[in-house]
């Protein structure tokens, strides 16, 4: 085994991970994923420019040029969008920034991640939702004859419904959903905040079936956690891993009867969907970004901005697709006479 160079960096590292992010910063273990992902990936970098192993490593060979030319890598080698790029840049920033207030000599190092620039490509204004068609056709693709089967469909009623975060529906408790007119489920976001969001009857429906099968005689009142795996007999919560897992297997078999699926379905895409469906259907963006627990509404209006989009392609569709005559059709309501999206094209709103 080697022997660390840069003590200094290492023990940050572990101190970044293992105490500041999950303890003060109270951190989700996707957060901590992404985060961890950012640091794990400029450290390879930086073994393969220097030709040097993980041990020799060290903050003097983090310049403002070498982080300029891991974004181009990420870029080029990696193919990654800009919104990956921009995630990285932010965790490593957020890193340095910790370390430069840990340690005032490391400031520096920090002060490397100013002027890179941040890349706004056209993908950023686009999220990556399912139509209604498309998430129906996933929610029935397990057999719900089977206990797992029951639980996966769930699962999946459940997120689109609430619109939650994954780990904020792994961490649900039976306590949290009151079955009651009217029905609502508790949820405990980021920056250790609580949301009430409200829940369909039918929802309510299949919760109780699935109470009867996984839950059988628990009090309402329980702190049980609603989706559970058992491991030599005890219950634990479930992983994301294994919603991951269960639900791009399911949007597999589901693209068979509808093509429209993309290639990988994951389980943030059920709360863009949620939220688009929502937004389409008329409620107003402050209710949206409520119902997500959204700190700031700047980051709901990503939906409006997508919704504008399609808009747009469906203008250039019907200007495009045969003599301006012909009769109306579906695309007929994305005329000038829509305002809205008219002013939204423009930037007005």
């Amino acid at each position: 085994m080697g022997r660390v160079i840069d003590k200094r960096l290492f023990g940050l590292i572990n101190d970044y991970f293992t105490l500041y992010l999950p303890n003060y910063k109270s951190a989700s273990e996707h957060t901590l994923r992404s985060y961890r992902k950012a640091v794990e990936e400029l450290l390879e970098f930086i073994k393969e420019k220097h030709r040097i192993t993980l041990f020799e490593v060290s903050f003097d060979r983090i310049t403002r040029e070498l982080l300029q030319e891991f974004m181009i890598y990420l870029r080029r080698e990696k193919n990654c969008k800009d919104s990956t790029c921009n995630q990285r840049l932010a965790c490593i920033k957020a890193f340095l920034k910790y370390c430069s207030e840990s340690d005032a000599s490391l400031v520096k190092y920090y002060l490397c991640t100013e002027g890179i620039a941040v890349r706004r490509g056209q993908e950023n204004d686009l999220i990556d939702y399912l139509s209604e068609k498309a998430v129906r056709t996933i929610i029935a693709q397990p057999d719900i004859s089977t206990d797992v089967g029951l639980r996966d469909m769930f699962f999946m009623i459940l997120l689109y419904d609430s619109g939650a975060r994954v780990d904020e529906m792994l961490n649900a408790k039976i306590c949290d959903l009151r079955a009651e007119s009217p029905a609502t489920i508790l949820l405990f976001g980021k920056g250790k905040k609580y949301r009430q969001v409200p829940l369909s009857a039918k929802t309510v429906g299949h919760y109780k079936k699935y109470l009867q099968r996984f839950h059988p005689g628990e009090d309402a009142k329980s702190r049980e956690y609603i989706f559970y795996t058992i491991h030599r007999g005890e219950r634990f919560r479930m992983s994301d891993n294994n919603v991951r897992n269960f639900m791009r297997r399911y949007g597999n078999e589901a693209r068979e009867v509808c093509p429209e699926i993309p290639e990988i379905v994951h389980p943030h895409m059920f709360r863009h969907s949620r939220a688009m469906h929502l937004y389409q259907g008329g409620m107003d963006l402050t209710l949206v970004s409520q119902w997500l627990g959204h700190a700031n509404l700047q980051t709901t209006l990503i939906y409006a901005h997508a919704d504008t989009e399609q808009k747009r392609k469906a203008i250039e569709l019907a200007e495009h697709s045969g003599s301006p005559t012909r009769k109306s059709s579906s695309t007929d309501r994305y005329t000038v006479s829509d305002e809205e999206t008219l002013k939204k094209l423009y930037g007005l709103l």
